[in-house]
């Protein structure tokens, strides 16, 4: 029985380690954190967006440069470096930002979200795993006219991809999610999709984790790899400081650690990071919460219920990560949840997090084989991570398998 060996115990991984169990092979996860989902799975946006995987790279991008540049407060923000990583990183970004190209990317990642919806149905189904699963549908609100007539466009676009959406007025937004009352006077509208969901990724983590073990999969906490060597055979081997560890076969699923293993075999994944920031709100029933997940649109800034928890997230630097803009950046974020959700009273003062996206330039992850015979890439997958995760996970277990049906059309699209 082949062994596999995956590196990354977030939720990518995780999917990744679960897919090939059930086609039988052997597998151990080698995680450096001291258990499953602490890293970039750990207080993500908690969205299941599966219809609202846009690329970032679009022509909106390249219309709005300069304010990526110099303004502080934006929601996207860019700091070039004379580094030849991020240089190249950006190069490639804008190329990718063409109508065509974006249009393209755009369908790719729908057709992705909904496989990956689709497996991590089957499996909750067969593994109840529970982690704050909201299925209460995704409310996208426009404070002004413009905004809410380009979104008009992008759900023409969405419809023909079968996705069902509903445009709503002010009042009925208001009367689907209530805690959004005391800023009526500002709202235009709302978009709604009932098919969105939300969780928190890092219990699925936890939970899967349990599963796997259950199934047989050997997990190594507390093992940071550091380098991959070629073996004489033509094949790679991974080690720690210490040691070699054995497998026949590997899997880079650990995000930005997946961008330097794989250039020490002479592989560049094409992987930079995106700092993202959330917070985290203890609520209950009379904290004044939404109950959906909520888009403000004017700031890209997203809302996610959790059970008794409150998942806010936005904001993406390129570049960033002095500590000074870092905090600076928390005091943006909190500054605007009070703006868009000023009756919102919490338990207690959120809990703060910012950390690494392990983003390709043009938004998609890189899944499947590469040039060496024993190792494979599932990484790269930036802010839809957990979106996109048992999609990724399913087409990597098909290549290993070699398997052509019945997605190997969407695969070839996701290759290195």
């Amino acid at each position: 029985m082949t062994h596999f060996l995956v590196i990354g115990a977030g939720i990518v991984g995780l999917a990744t380690a679960y897919e090939l169990r059930q086609k039988g092979f052997e597998v151990t996860v080698v995680e450096a954190q001291s258990q499953a989902g602490q890293e970039t799975s750990k207080a993500n946006g908690a969205q299941l967006s599966y219809s609202f995987v846009s690329p970032l790279a679009s022509p909106a991008v390249v219309k709005s440069l300069h304010k990526l540049l110099l303004d502080r407060h934006g929601a996207l923000r860019i700091r070039p470096h004379a580094d030849g990583q991020q240089l190249h990183w950006l190069w490639h970004f804008l190329k990718a930002c063409s109508a065509s190209k974006s249009r393209q990317t755009s369908e790719d990642l729908l057709h992705l979200g909904a496989l990956s919806k689709d497996v991590l149905t089957a499996l909750l189904q067969q593994h109840p795993i529970a982690f704050s699963h909201n299925q209460n549908g995704k409310l996208l609100v426009f404070e002004s006219s413009a905004a809410l007539a380009d979104a008009r466009i992008q759900a023409e676009f969405l419809r023909s991809h079968g996705v069902t959406q509903t445009e709503l007025t002010v009042e009925q937004t208001c009367a689907l999610e209530p805690s959004l009352h005391p800023i009526k006077h500002r709202i235009h509208g709302a978009i709604f999709t009932p098919s969105e969901q939300a969780g928190d990724c890092e219990a699925l983590c936890l939970g899967l984790s349990e599963v796997l073990a259950k199934q047989g999969v050997n997990f190594r906490y507390n093992t940071p790899l550091t380098r991959l060597e070629t073996t004489p055979t033509g094949g790679i081997q991974a080690y720690t400081h210490q040691e070699a560890i054995p497998a026949d076969a590997i899997v880079l699923a650990n995000g930005m650690g997946a961008q330097a293993l794989a250039k020490n075999v002479g592989l560049n994944l094409g992987i930079y990071p995106l700092r993202g920031y959330s917070l985290t709100y203890a609520v209950n029933d009379t904290s004044g919460a939404p109950q959906t997940s909520v888009s403000d649109i004017r700031n890209k800034v997203v809302y996610a219920r959790i059970g008794d928890k409150l998942r806010v997230a936005g904001m993406i630097d390129i570049g960033i990560n002095d500590p000074q803009t870092i905090e600076d950046r928390t005091h943006t974020l909190k500054a605007q949840v009070q703006e868009f959700l000023p009756a919102l009273k919490p338990l207690h003062s959120p809990v703060f997090w910012s950390g690494q996206r392990p983003a390709r330039p043009d938004s998609k992850p890189v899944i499947g084989r590469t040039s060496i015979p024993n190792l494979f890439v599932n990484a790269g997958h930036g802010a839809l991570g957990f979106t996109l995760a048992f999609g990724s996970a399913r087409l990597l277990a098909d290549a290993v398998a070699q398997s052509t049906q019945p997605h190997s059309q969407l695969a070839a699209r996701f290759e290195l």
